[in-house]
C-alpha cells in the first residue's frame, strides 16, 4: 500500500507509522480490555456490561482496520468523533447528577486520543481518487477478471 507524498519524507514516515501503530496499540489494548467483560459478569446488570463488551470490541476492530488500512480512517472518523462527542454529554450529566465520579468519566480519554489519531490519518491520507475505481466508484474489471484488486506491496 503505497504511502501518502507527504508522509513519503523520513520525519513524514516516522510520523506516519507512529499514528498508526499508536492506534493499533490502543485498538489492542481496548480489545484486551473488553474481552473480560464478555466473560465475567454475571446477574441483570451483566446484560448490560456484555453489551458494553461487544461494542468495545467492535470498535477495538474498526480502529485496528483504521490502523492497517489508513485509507479507511476517513470512513471511520466521523463515527469516532461522534462517539467522542456523545461520551461528553452524557458524562457532563453524569457528572452534574452526581451518577459518577470523575474519575469514572477520565476512561474516555482514550476513545479522544483515539479519535484524534483516526482524525490525523484521515487528514493524511488525503483526497485523492483511487485510480482502480471507475466514476461509479466500482473496481474496474478486465474482461474475464473477478474484479479482485491486486494485492500492492
Amino acid at each position: 500500500m503505497p504511502e501518502p507524498t507527504a508522509a513519503r519524507s523520513p520525519t513524514g514516515t516516522v510520523r506516519w507509522a507512529g499514528l498508526r501503530w499508536g492506534l493499533g496499540l490502543l485498538a489492542v489494548v481496548q480489545l484486551m480490555l473488553a474481552v473480560p467483560g464478555l466473560l465475567g459478569a454475571v446477574g441483570h446488570e451483566a446484560h448490560a456490561g456484555r453489551e458494553v463488551a461487544a461494542f468495545d470490541i467492535a470498535l477495538a476492530v474498526g480502529l485496528l482496520i483504521a490502523a492497517c488500512y489508513p485509507e479507511y480512517a476517513r470512513i471511520f472518523a466521523p463515527v469516532l468523533v461522534t462517539l467522542v462527542l456523545c461520551f461528553a454529554a452524557i458524562s457532563v450529566v453524569d457528572l452534574v447528577q452526581g451518577v459518577v465520579s470523575p474519575s469514572r468519566v477520565a476512561v474516555h480519554a482514550i476513545a479522544v486520543v483515539q479519535a484524534g489519531l483516526v482524525w490525523l490519518l484521515s487528514r493524511r491520507v488525503g483526497s485523492r481518487p483511487d485510480p482502480t475505481l471507475t466514476q461509479r466508484g466500482e473496481a474496474a474489471r478486465e474482461p474475464g477478471s473477478n474484479g479482485a484488486r491486486p494485492a500492492t506491496a
